[in-house]
Order: structure tokens, then C-alpha cells, then sequence
């Protein structure tokens, strides 16, 4: 027997790449929903950040799932360490372009594939770039000049840069001021409160077909403490503890379960010690 038929679960519930349509509706979610709701309507750019595992990708990925593909293509660029030439060629091909030899001409490229799109098929380019934080200021520079349509009277596409709270550092150089200057849409991800913890946990539980509660409340606040409520390390910690509880054959975890996960999760992942 697995754990997941002594717990009776029909799938693990806190597996990564959570499917869109049961995603837990967070504040921070909501708040970040209605942000690109506005984005959609003024486009240009917009900036999410937080720690790691804060929700920033789900949230993201559930808000383009939803996006209409005649209206919108998503491309999602996550190598921010490459040269400007690459990141280019890489926004070319997520384009469906055979990429340009030189800079130049690729620019031009770039920049007459998104005008066409907007005039002959109301189709707006949506670019996600993820990992902002390892941009170089090249990079940041060029996103600018590239974006730029008619003198920079038009936005025609969405370009939504994700990264870490350290980008925000980044950002306030003052070389970076014209582009600071674009972003009409910021959101920093703050993770669950202890309330959401708990609903958060009951949510994903009850989508792997568990009504009963299967974490004691001394645990849910054991997890919020070590988490800091950030999702991924929630997930990390549940499902660790499920398998510790499975062990000793308990039909609910308590706080001394998820701290002896937590002593087995150390090594893989570093853990808050507060709140």
C-alpha cells in the first residue's frame, strides 16, 4: 500500500505543475488576476516578484490558460542569462519566425511580425520573461527599443517580466530608469497567511477526493511556521509529512509529523525558522 491509498487519495495533491483549473484562489492570486485583467487593456509592460515558491509561475500560468488564442500569443522565455542576440533568436522562434542572422535585422524582424499581427489579425504577443533577475542591463535595455512602436505612442504587445525580489534592485539603477518608467503594472507575491494555509491544504486535499481533515490544526500551523506560506515549500512539507505519517500509520498528521519532515527536507531546501 502507498501512501496515497492509506490517506485515500486519487492523485497526489501536491505534486508541481498544479492543472490551472484547480488552482487555490489565494489574495494573492486575486490581486494578481485583476492586475492582468488591466494589463490586457493597456498592455506594455507589467512586473510580478517575490521569494521563490511564492506562487508567481502558477499564477501565471493559470492566467495565460485562460487567454484566448486567436487574441494573444503567449511566449515564454525563461533563458534570462543569454546574450541579446540569443534572447532575439529565442523571441523569434516563440514568434514562429525563422530567426535573422544579424541583430538588426532581427529587431526589425521582431518589431514588423508584432505591428503586422495587431493590424491584420488583432492579435497581441504576450512575452514572459521569467527569471528577471538574471537579466543583464543589455538585455533590459533592448526590451525597451524593441517594444517601442511609433515613437512610443502604441503598445502593441504585453511583456511580463517575473523574478525575484532582487530584481527590484536591478530595476533602480538608473540605467535602467527608461524601462522602470514603462512598467504601468506591478504585484509582489507575499505568500498564504495562516488562514489560507489551512484552506489552502483542505483545497488541494479535496481535489484528490479527501473531505476529511487529514492535517490537526497544531499542524497546519507547524507548516505555516516553517513555509512562511510560501506554496511550494507548503507543498514540500505536506506531502513529506503525509509520507512520515503513512510510516507510523496515523490517520492525521500532528506538529510532531511535520517537524520530522521538515528535519528530512532540510537538506533539499533551506526553511524559514519564523514567521
Amino acid at each position: 500500500m502507498t501512501y496515497r491509498a492509506f490517506y485515500g487519495l486519487t492523485h497526489n495533491p501536491f505534486e508541481k505543475g498544479i492543472a490551472c483549473e484547480r488552482i487555490y484562489e489565494s489574495l494573492d492570486y486575486k490581486q494578481f488576476s485583476a492586475r492582468m485583467d488591466y494589463f490586457k487593456k493597456v498592455k506594455g509592460f507589467a512586473l510580478v516578484y517575490g521569494e521563490p515558491g511564492s506562487g508567481k509561475t502558477t499564477s501565471i500560468r493559470a492566467f495565460t490558460s485562460k487567454l484566448n488564442p486567436q487574441l494573444y500569443r503567449v511566449i515564454y522565455l525563461p533563458l534570462s542569462t543569454v546574450t541579446v542576440l540569443d534572447f532575439y533568436r529565442h523571441m523569434a522562434m516563440g514568434l514562429g519566425l525563422k530567426p535573422c542572422f544579424r541583430k538588426v535585422d532581427l529587431f526589425h524582424q521582431i518589431q514588423d511580425y508584432i505591428a503586422n499581427a495587431n493590424y491584420q489579425k488583432n492579435l497581441c504577443p504576450l512575452i514572459v520573461v521569467d527569471e528577471a533577475q538574471f537579466i543583464h542591463n543589455g538585455i533590459l535595455n533592448d526590451l525597451r527599443l524593441i517594444f517601442n512602436f511609433q515613437m512610443d505612442s502604441k503598445n502593441y504587445a504585453m511583456v511580463l517580466l517575473s523574478g525575484q525580489v532582487s530584481f527590484l534592485n536591478q530595476l533602480s539603477l538608473h540605467v535602467n530608469e527608461p524601462l522602470r518608467q514603462r512598467i504601468t503594472i506591478s504585484y509582489g507575491f507575499r505568500g498564504l497567511s495562516k488562514d489560507e494555509t489551512e484552506s489552502y491544504l483542505v483545497s488541494l486535499l479535496k481535489s484528490a477526493g479527501v473531505n476529511e481533515p487529514l492535517f490537526a490544526a497544531d499542524a497546519v500551523e507547524a507548516i505555516f511556521a516553517f513555509s512562511n506560506g510560501l506554496p511550494r515549500l507548503i507543498n514540500l512539507l505536506a506531502e513529506k509529512s503525509l509520507l512520515v505519517g503513512y510510516q507510523k500509520q496515523l490517520k492525521a498528521v500532528n506538529s510532531e509529523i511535520v517537524q520530522l519532515a521538515r528535519e528530512d527536507l532540510d537538506f533539499l531546501s533551506p526553511m524559514p525558522t519564523g514567521n
